[in-house]
């Protein structure tokens, strides 16, 4: 299994407000995109903590015999809540800061991913010549979409598109929608922030992924984010669920 990421601040923010995981072991793998938001900076705060409280909790509970990767995604997303909301009570600046999470925990010995999601940055399983997104976007437009209300064109270029309907940091209590997927050989992750979504089509990152190979289609994505605007932050995280001693077209 390999894996590349890079954050990128864009071309219209100050500051990079994302934030990510990546930390590989021996039984399970942890990677996680996160994006903050809120005024004066907070929205980096929001990220930082939440990241930095998944990680350690995750570097404790997954060294021991009981860990199960369901229960850890819910402690951990609980925790970060948590020490989000009590950061924003304690700063006046940070008033109302949150941040979305996506993460995927992956047992590499049953060979089963573990995909989490608060907010709308996504998860995208690539498999051979198809890209299917596995996490559903927590967002107002979304909702209406669901609802029939609208159509998907008229979501991308509906003026609500970016607002939040779950966040990290936003309420007392947070529920994480977490989905189990069974791997195959060369079965390809995709973790991103909506710095990526809002430039690019799910088609346009499947063919980039096939032209270039994961090794090279992080910095490629990125670049045609910003060439096409570049309006927010970009983090993108690909795994590659790649065959030891076999050869592909990567």
């Amino acid at each position: 299994m390999m894996s590349y990421w890079e954050t990128n601040k864009g071309l219209m923010r100050e500051n990079n407000e994302d934030n990510l995981i990546v930390e590989e072991s021996d039984r399970y793998n942890l990677y996680a995109v996160a994006d903050g938001m809120g005024g004066h900076k907070a929205g980096e705060v929001a990220s930082t903590i939440a990241i930095e409280t998944i990680r350690e909790i995750f570097k404790k509970s997954s060294k021991k015999e009981d860990f199960k990767a369901p229960s850890f995604i819910i402690k951990s997303i609980e925790a970060a809540n948590k020490k989000v909301r009590e950061e924003a009570l304690c700063k006046e600046e940070c008033t109302g800061m949150g941040t979305t999470i996506t993460m995927a925990v992956i047992d590499l010995m049953d060979n089963v991913a573990y995909i989490a999601n608060v907010g709308d940055s996504r998860a995208y399983l690539v498999k051979k010549d198809e890209i299917i997104q596995i996490t559903e976007d927590h967002t107002y437009v979304h909702e209406l979409l669901k609802d029939g209300k609208i159509t998907l064109e008229e979501a991308k270029h509906h003026p609500k598109r970016n607002v939040i309907t779950r966040a990290v940091g936003s309420e007392e209590y947070v529920q994480a929608d977490i989905f189990e997927i069974e791997l195959s050989n060369n079965d390809i992750f995709l973790l991103c922030t909506d710095g990526l979504t809002t430039h690019l089509t799910d088609e346009k990152i499947l063919n980039i992924i096939k032209e270039y190979g994961c090794s090279e289609s992080v910095q490629k994505l990125i670049k045609l984010a910003n060439d096409n605007g570049g309006s927010d932050n970009i983090t993108i995280i690909i795994v590659d669920n790649i065959t030891r001693g076999e050869v592909y077209d990567r």
